[in-house]
């Protein structure tokens, strides 16, 4: 499932084979709780092995990666955004979590037998809601995850890996994709721009972002122009001018997927924002 700030997953499979998830980064922060099975996972240039009762915290823009080593396995995973949803009490909880970390990249957490299940719970709100759900819930439950973290997790111990945040091939290939996603995201027409650029094809790329995100590279592409365009009209930009701004050149397609993804037409969130920055605003 993925909104606007938010990326959720729910993993799980009875085969430890061919299962990882290559050294990568990403824009948001990462929690992830292992609820089976027993998996290694390197945050930065620290390696940890991580089974029932543990999570992870990887901060934004750090390397990371995972491969699962016992199996029948499960792990929930959310990425997130704190800026997007403006809230200074979920930012502090953030930086208490984040003050119990060793490793500048991130943390491993052993949690509480006590909390462990309040965690869980939590986490499979998260992530196994439906996605027309309002975000805010979602953002209040990774709060709840966060404050037992605090409270109820004790700082797990890891050992030097020797990646020293190198990226892997495949991992390069996928992060370089990204920034020429983030820096043309307007421009793009179609995806002949994978082999122009990287000399790979559309098949090869494609691989890398289901492996890696769980939707292919058009997918991705839409879901940002979706976001960025969801940022214009809350700042009072007209949804027609957003479409064309993000790059739709089709305001009937822009239109469907608007309402697909957020679950309302742009028109909802166009009148919150005239409220917002009208004359009477403060």
């Amino acid at each position: 499932m993925e909104l606007c700030g938010l990326y959720t997953a729910h993993k799980y499979g009875t085969d430890a084979d061919n299962t990882a998830y290559p050294i990568h980064s990403h824009n948001s922060h990462e929690i992830l709780i292992m609820c089976g099975g027993v998996c290694g996972i390197v945050i930065g240039d620290t390696e940890y092995e991580l089974g029932e009762n543990d999570a992870a915290l990887i901060f934004a823009d750090n390397v990371h990666g995972l491969i699962i080593k016992e199996a029948p396995f499960e792990f929930l995973t959310a990425q997130f955004i704190p800026r997007v949803r403006a809230d200074a009490e979920f930012d502090a909880m953030l930086s208490a979590v984040s003050g119990k970390c060793r490793n500048t990249a991130g943390a491993v957490y052993r949690i509480d037998g006590s909390v462990y299940p309040a965690v869980v719970s939590c986490m499979r709100r998260i992530c196994d809601e439906r996605a027309d759900t309002d975000i805010n819930m979602y953002f209040a439950y990774l709060k709840c995850v966060l404050y037992e973290l605090y409270r109820g997790a004790a700082e797990k111990k890891g050992v030097p890996s020797g990646h020293a945040g190198k990226k892997s091939g495949g991992a390069e290939l996928f992060n370089a994709v990204i920034d020429y996603i983030s820096e043309n995201l307007s421009m793009i027409s179609d995806l002949s721009f994978i082999e122009t650029v990287f000399h790979y094809s559309n098949s090869h790329v494609n691989r890398i972002f289901r492996k890696t995100l769980g939707v292919s590279v058009w997918q991705y592409i839409t879901v940002k122009r979706l976001d960025l365009a969801y940022n214009l009209i809350a700042e009072g930009n007209s949804a027609k001018n957003a479409a064309v701004r993000c790059g739709f050149s089709d305001y009937s397609v822009f239109y469907r997927s608007y309402v697909k993804h957020f679950g309302e037409p742009p028109s909802a969130l166009k009148a919150e924002a005239a409220k917002k920055n009208g004359p009477d605003a403060e």
